[in-house]
């Protein structure tokens, strides 16, 4: 079994370094097999140069991907799903997180034991759990989470989430195939910050088992500035919400395959490429 880690880079060449150093430490501690894919979305600093050397240099596994220029989010998030499809095996597990240094890589031992534990298939770095704590971030942006927060529990409730903005989550290999087999290219339809929610609500077809796990998030710990653009990712988050209000996915059908495993019929209209 191999662990992904999806890592969506704009600008980060100063992040890089101690979070490198962080998986290092993690993959000695665990002795679990942590193979990165960072996501250089077109940025205009060292980030994929300094990737390499800190690699080369700690023993980290990488696999780098780069895009020509910056596509937003979404579209390095849809990258590194499509790469890890293509280079991992059934029973791997991919991690989303972001490359900022914020979010602590040592959560994703106890993310995965809890998954292969209780048998689920998305695992969530909570914010809004018993023992979480959010340190460094603005108390508009704490009031911005927290509100999408009940806003998405109240008007469209995923079974097990409470933090629905948060990217860090660990994905089990199955879901995230039914998911790329059922909606293809229109998976990832969003740019901004909202495609997290947006493939969490996408997610609702195959009504997946999910966990939180209550994290630690150190704002303070970014060196660089925020990309999201605030007042955008709002309007985005709301039509999101909206569109999944008056747009209910049908329920795909199943069938089932000689060795037993569940596999799915896929409607035509919603599996079509682009």
């Amino acid at each position: 079994m191999t662990l992904f880690v999806l890592l969506p880079a704009y600008n980060e060449e100063e992040s890089i370094p101690p979070l490198f150093k962080r998986f290092q430490a993690l993959q000695e501690i665990s002795k679990m097999d942590i193979q990165l894919i960072l996501v250089d979305d077109g940025s205009s600093d060292r980030t994929a140069e300094t990737a390499i050397e800190q690699s080369q240099s700690l023993g980290v596994s990488l696999k780098l991907v780069q895009h020509a220029k910056n596509g937003g989010l979404g579209q390095a998030i849809k990258t590194g799903f499509t790469t890890f499809l293509e280079i991992s095996q059934e029973g791997d597990f991919l991690a989303a997180m972001d490359c900022d240094d914020t979010q602590p890589p040592e959560l994703l031992i106890k993310m995965y034991d809890t998954t292969i534990a209780g048998g689920y298939d998305i695992a969530i770095a909570s914010r809004y759990r018993k023992g979480s704590k959010v340190i460094g971030l603005s108390k508009f942006r704490e009031f911005m989470s927290y509100g999408a927060s009940w806003l998405f529990r109240i008007a469209a409730r995923v079974p097990g989430v409470r933090d629905y903005t948060c990217g860090y989550r660990l994905y089990n290999r199955t879901l995230l195939s039914k998911l790329d087999a059922y909606y293809g290219d229109n998976l990832f339809t969003e740019s901004g910050f909202a495609c997290m929610i947006d493939l969490l609500l996408k997610a609702k077809v195959f009504k997946p088992r999910i966990i939180e796990i209550p994290m630690v998030l150190r704002y303070d710990q970014k060196p660089t500035a925020s990309k999201m653009k605030v007042l955008k990712t709002i309007v985005r988050t709301l039509k999101v919400l909206f569109k999944n209000i008056s747009s209910p996915r049908p329920t795909p059908n199943f069938d089932q395959t000689f060795d037993g495993r569940e596999t799915v019929r896929i409607p035509l209209k919603i599996a079509n490429r682009k």
